[in-house]
């Protein structure tokens, strides 16, 4: 009997531990950021371009290959289509400006609206999902960029 005991204390000990070595600090992986991949420009009025979005980085290279950008993601939420990215590196006179910029999207099939704002403070508001053109006056909306799916 007592050999028992022994056994079903030893028993009690390893669980207890085994519970202890958890660690809660390392939260679950972020699902991945659904606007990951290859978009090409479609306007209104930067030059044309590629962005490429991974979960860690964006690239943004122009098509005529005189410039380029390189940026960290800092952060993003595809679940309120936002983002944040800081400036790694570029060549010529490259998109985005500055050293760091919030974006909101609007991701609707192939189509890829992004609407972006200088610094980590606001995120800017899309006007008009699928189109970077004021719905009143038809103008170019400032810091908004669209894009399609590449394949």
């Amino acid at each position: 009997m007592r050999i028992l005991c022994r056994a079903g204390t030893v028993a009690i000990a390893i669980s207890a531990l085994a519970a202890c070595g958890t660690n809660d600090s390392n939260p679950e992986p972020k699902p991945p950021f659904e606007a990951d991949g290859s978009w090409v420009y479609l306007g209104p009025s930067d030059p044309p371009h590629i962005l490429t979005i991974t979960d860690a980085t964006m690239k943004f290279t122009s098509v005529a290959n005189d410039w380029s950008s390189d940026w960290t993601v800092q952060t993003y939420d595809s679940d309120l289509n936002h983002f944040q990215i800081t400036f790694g590196s570029g060549t010529g006179t490259y998109l985005p400006v500055g050293d760091s910029v919030t974006g909101t999207y609007d991701l609707n099939g192939t189509v890829f609206t992004v609407q972006l704002a200088p610094g980590l403070v606001q995120y800017p508001v899309v006007q008009g999902p699928g189109t970077c053109t004021s719905p009143t006056d038809g103008t170019p909306v400032p810091l908004c960029m669209l894009y399609i799916k590449q394949n």
